[in-house]
């Protein structure tokens, strides 16, 4: 199942009603928070819009040099002393990539509680997004976003089948908001790193921060170790469509799921990119990160010194091993 898409559809019916100048319409009228889907023609301007009073201010210069997305406030005649927020492109041959982005953020605007809350949200999910505009620009995920996607996404699987609360399994895999580690809960986290070198040695290691383990009771590290192919194995789609299937009986999850694929800059337009490389499983390894184990906390850096990248010596980590039930047990068990 691919991301619901409401907004390519309704752009859709626009295209055949061929109605001269701006038009919009309502995205859902089961909220309080105005948001639109909106269409230009006959120039084939496709975007979407968010209706709030003039009281609230809008910065909008973080959006004046843009070179594909236009950002622009209107006056709204639909209701008294408002403006309406556009955002716009003008490129029709990235009408279906720009319509996962607008969907995105128009689902993320509405589940704010108040229009101030709605406006801040709309802004900020579209600095974000406009670097992930950027990328599938490019032609989508490198080799190696892609090798660091196929072993979260492993992670992730082992995950899912071993807990009844699906949306909370997902809702655990934090990697796609650039977060510190890659598996968050409570008291807990798991850091994913995937190699697919003959012989790694070394694992790198992004940040200070990254296998401290101060503020949480339990951190894990796991090394998915692959071999890469043209020939036989499993694709990064193949392991996104048996996800998929797991959360099936989940539409929320399901949701939640092709949400965070989005954010980390995979669309289901681009799949035919991710069939050439075929993964098998090397080895796999957990690792409990504690005591004595080879890394630097943030507490140990001198002062001055931060944000730095390191190596750890997968030898030397062996001490620290721990069976995969015992990863489960206490972490989405606990």
């Amino acid at each position: 199942m691919q991301m619901i898409n409401k907004v390519f559809d309704i752009w859709t019916q626009f295209e055949q009603n061929r109605q001269k100048g701006m038009v919009k319409r309502l995205y859902t009228s089961d909220s309080a928070i105005n948001a639109y889907c909106i269409y230009q023609y006959p120039e084939e301007h496709y975007g979407i819009a968010l209706s709030f009073p003039k009281s609230i201010k809008f910065n909008g210069n973080p959006f004046s040099n843009l070179s594909e997305l236009n950002v622009r406030l209107y006056e709204d005649t639909s209701f008294e002393n408002s403006l309406l927020l556009c955002a716009t492109i003008t490129d029709r041959d990235k009408k279906s990539e720009f319509s996962y982005m607008c969907e995105n953020i128009i689902q993320t605007v509405l589940k704010e509680s108040d229009i101030k809350s709605a406006v801040a949200t709309f802004a900020n999910t579209l600095i974000k997004w406009k670097n992930l505009f950027e990328k599938i620009r490019n032609g989508g995920l490198s080799r190696e976003e892609q090798q660091g996607l196929y072993g979260e996404l492993c992670m992730l699987h082992k995950i899912i089948e071993n807990t009844d609360d699906l949306y909370s399994s997902v809702n655990y895999y934090v990697g796609t908001d650039k977060a510190l580690r890659d598996f968050q809960g409570c008291n807990w986290a798991i850091e994913v790193k995937t190699t697919a070198t003959n012989n790694p040695q070394l694992l790198k290691i992004n940040g200070e921060r990254q296998l401290d383990d101060t503020m949480i009771e339990q951190l894990f590290l796991f090394h998915c170790s692959v071999e890469t192919s043209k020939l036989s194995g499993e694709t990064l789609p193949d392991k996104i469509k048996s996800i998929r299937s797991l959360l099936s009986s989940d539409l929320a999850a399901l949701s939640l799921f092709n949400s965070k694929l989005f954010e980390v800059g995979y669309l289901d337009t681009q799949e035919t990119k991710y069939l050439e490389l075929h993964y098998k499983l090397r080895k796999e390894c957990f690792y409990s990160v504690k005591d004595n184990f080879p890394r630097i906390r943030e507490a140990e850096l001198r002062p001055g010194v931060g944000n730095i990248q390191y190596g750890i010596t997968i030898s030397d980590c062996e001490p620290y091993i721990v069976s995969e039930m015992f990863v489960l047990n206490n972490t989405v068990k606990s």
